[in-house]
């Protein structure tokens, strides 16, 4: 199976291209790609969305790029951070529910299950710059519940849990986040 026929199994939400994956020995080559991918196109929705105004402060082409390159570098940080955040906390609650994985599968796992996560990412970027439109919510809304049910369907399938096992950890980590978003905002 080859890297484009993987990710549409993916897409497809099959729970087994994970262990195909990881039999074949891709699963950290997938994983660093599909991680770098979402970066590069959350660093480039976020240059399009930016004030052109802004940038022309900066005064001299070269100057502009290098602003443009820097964001795109950003992005792709933000990306490999959010990316152990999330297979953090899901390894974390999917253990306390009685999973059995370590952490580095679940890491390379959703690294791999974060291809719909693409979708949602010029939404994302214009939620953020303010485009706070009914179309733009709901677009990226449903590519974020899409993206949950990926995440979902890796972590069940590296820490061979039940759906309802899986459903109860994915529970308790969203009133854990939602929690320290309300302490934190």
């Amino acid at each position: 199976m080859n890297y484009f026929k993987a990710m549409l199994f993916v897409l497809k939400l099959d729970e087994k291209v994970y262990q195909e994956i990881a039999s074949r020995g891709f699963s950290v080559r997938y994983s660093m790609i599909n991680v770098l991918v979402l970066g590069i196109l959350y660093g480039i929705s976020s240059l399009f969305f930016i004030d052109p105004e802004s940038l022309q402060d900066i005064g001299h082409p070269s100057g502009i790029m290098l602003v443009k390159f820097i964001v795109i570098i950003t992005g792709i940080l933000i990306a490999f951070l959010l990316h152990m955040g999330a297979a953090f906390l899901l390894w974390s609650f999917g253990r306390g529910v009685g999973g059995e994985g370590r952490f580095l599968s679940v890491y390379f796992n959703l690294g791999v299950a974060i291809v719909p996560l693409w979708f949602a990412v010029p939404g994302l970027a214009a939620l953020q710059a303010g485009g706070r439109t009914p179309v733009v919510t709901t677009y990226a809304a449903v590519a974020g519940i899409y993206t949950l049910f990926s995440f979902f369907m890796a972590t069940k399938s590296t820490l061979g849990l039940s759906y309802g096992k899986m459903f109860l950890a994915v529970a308790m980590m969203l009133v854990f986040i939602i929690s320290f978003l309300y302490l934190w905002i």
